[in-house]
């Protein structure tokens, strides 16, 4: 290498002068150099730049523009002394930004030149482009690189908003050691009061994040009046976002909108705040788990309206999931389903690559799983599961799990499901713990086992007959507690779920009161449930809950009347739906025949009638 060192500078110092000022320039600006810019920087007219271009492609120094190797790069940029580099570096970065250029590139350059205030802003700049297309992390680690520049400039203020950025997101995406470090960092950085709110503010956001929800709540509002007192109204109210996330965290939506709602006239006379899509975000959040469906519709509107005038790219992708979300609530889970893949295709799109665009896969798979494409579901959980996992997202990988789980349930494949559930997460919320006990005690009364008692344990953890995951669990409950017990929690939550919009779950209700009453020899009772079940199948559909028991539920009750024709065709009608809805991986396809429960007593109850 020394020797070909010598040769490359052997064959610089033949050149003219011109030529050697132009490779030192190209060198320098590289890869942002064009001819516009050598004649700028070297003060010539572009004609007079052709000979020394020429000559440097004769000498094999250029080829179209680019060096003809790294090591002769490398000693074209090394010829330049220190301080003219630093220098030419100033030059080249005000050119490029009097064009439009690239922040990062600017930065870079400006770094080169020493110039650490311009290096800063340019950090910045381009940080807040990656974190307007969805590119989390990476605006992160920029913002990192903008608090270094900053922190040279001695710009002690201006360093800690980046650093309050750079955390921020680190809590939003990652939620691991390096985010716990970000936050204690600014702990430690914070001077007066207004700075130390911005750290706990941060630091808030990691711990609703990983669920420390009570935590959250009780500092959250603290910090609340301390913004207030302040006069602090954009800050007071990113605040209130956070906690308003906790509270619904913690089942107490109707305080998480009673929180949010009295800040709705300044965020409309501040559209322009950078808050104003995650206000409207966080009120659809609350009134969607508060039971106000309808209410929450035209708030997602007006945070996808307040989202695109913002330019939030990485906010609009997100609305359209959230909405999916509520969509699927009201029993629309076809058309939710589709939503969740045009959100997670836009923000694949957009490069988004972050935990909550991982989490979006889950839901969507989710909805998949619900409307019989198992096939795309499965690959879409199981890389949900590993990139939660990874990213050290205890709560994540626990709702994956639960979501997994009843697929493989619904794919007959119970001992799966068992497995996956079977781990203990202490970490878990009462309504995480209520789930997993819930799915749990379904796959034991699919097994034989017992399941009474994780049932009766998951309700007690969720006692609030307003709650949804109170109301889930007694859905699940219906078919393991006696059968009378069963059919008036079915019924009730029939009427809750009408009561609230939610069409998809009271159509499940239906169908479990229906079952119970005909476990008891009731197909009196039965039927008008079977027949609301059936009504609201024209239009809606059950969210985790398998389609097919309907019709097998329609047809027993059918039997159970002597109404034997009518049976057949409602048997028909699931089996139909089994063997051409359903998209089953071919690894499954036999166990979702024989194993799983529905579709096993659709073909028993088919083939003992002759059809």
């Amino acid at each position: 290498v020394p020797g070909v060192q010598a040769l490359i500078e052997r064959r610089i110092s033949r050149l003219s002068q011109g030529a050697v000022q132009l490779a030192r320039c190209a060198a320098l600006a590289s890869p942002d150099f064009s001819i516009e810019l050598a004649a700028h920087v070297l003060s010539l007219r572009t004609i007079d730049l052709a000979d020394p271009w020429a000559e440097l492609d004769a000498a094999q120094v250029l080829v179209d523009g680019a060096f003809a190797h790294d090591l002769i790069f490398e000693a074209a940029r090394a010829s330049v002394p220190g301080p003219v580099a630093r220098q030419l570096h100033a030059e080249i970065a005000t050119f490029l930004a009097a064009r439009g250029g690239e922040p990062a590139r600017l930065a870079a350059h400006w770094v080169q030149a020493g110039r650490w205030p311009e290096a800063g802003a340019a950090w910045c700049e381009a940080a807040a482009r990656s974190r307007l297309a969805g590119r989390a992390l990476d605006a992160a680690a920029l913002f990192g690189q903008a608090a270094d520049s900053l922190d040279r400039a001695r710009d002690v203020d201006a360093r800690f908003d980046a650093l309050v950025h750079r955390a921020w997101l680190l809590a939003d995406e990652h939620h691991g050691s390096e985010a716990l470090a970000a936050a204690e960092q600014l702990q430690a950085l914070a001077q007066g009061e207004h700075q130390r709110l911005r750290a706990l503010e941060v630091q808030l956001n990691l711990a609703a994040n990983r669920l420390e929800s009570a935590a959250v709540v009780e500092q959250g509002q603290v910090a609340i009046a301390s913004a207030r007192r302040l006069a602090q109204p954009a800050l007071e109210l990113s605040l209130a976002i956070v906690v308003a996330d906790s509270l619904c965290d913690l089942q107490r939506a109707a305080e998480a909108v009673d929180l949010l709602e009295p800040y709705a006239g300044w965020v409309r006379e501040h559209a322009a705040e950078p808050s104003s899509p995650d206000y409207w975000s966080a009120l659809a959040l609350a009134l969607d788990y508060a039971n106000r469906l309808r209410d929450a519709m035209p708030v997602w509107e007006a945070t996808r309206v307040s989202a695109q005038r913002a330019g939030r790219d990485d906010m609009l992708w997100k609305t359209m999931a959230n909405a999916a979300s509520t969509l699927a609530k009201m029993g629309h889970v076809p058309r939710a389903a589709e939503q969740y893949g045009q959100a997670c295709a836009l923000a694949a799109d957009a490069g988004e690559a972050t935990l909550r665009l991982m989490q979006t896969h889950a839901v969507w798979a989710h909805r998949l799983r619900d409307v019989g494409r198992y096939a795309e579901a499965l690959p879409l959980f199981e890389s949900s599961l590993a990139a939660a996992t990874q990213a050290g997202a205890l709560g994540d990988v626990a709702g994956v799990e639960h979501r997994l789980a009843l697929l493989f349930q619904q794919l007959g494949q119970p001992d799966r499901a068992q497995h996956l559930l079977a781990p203990e997460r202490a970490f878990m919320p009462p309504r995480m713990q209520t789930l997993r006990l819930m799915h749990r005690a379904d796959v034991a009364h699919e097994m034989g086992r017992d399941a009474l008692a994780p049932m009766r344990e998951a309700l007690r953890l969720s006692p609030d007959p307003e709650d949804i995951y109170h109301r889930m669990a007694s859905l699940f409950a219906t078919r393991i507690v006696p059968a009378d017990e069963g059919e008036a929690m079915a019924t009730s939550l029939a009427a809750w779920a009408s009561a609230r919009e939610r069409l998809g779950l009271a159509l499940a209700a239906h169908v479990r009161a229906a079952a119970c009453a005909l476990r008891q020899g009731a197909a009196s009772r039965a039927r008008p449930h079977a027949e609301a079940a059936l009504h609201l199948a024209i239009d809606r559909w059950p969210d985790s809950f398998y389609l097919p028991e309907l019709w097998l539920v329609a047809g027993q009750v059918e039997a159970a009347q002597g109404h034997t024709d009518r049976a057949v065709v409602q048997w028909r009608r699931g089996l139909n739906w089994v063997s051409d809805v359903a998209q089953v991986p071919e690894p499954f396809r036999d166990s979702f025949l024989q194993r799983n429960p529905v579709n096993r007593e659709l073909l028993r109850q088919l083939g003992a009638h002759g059809a």
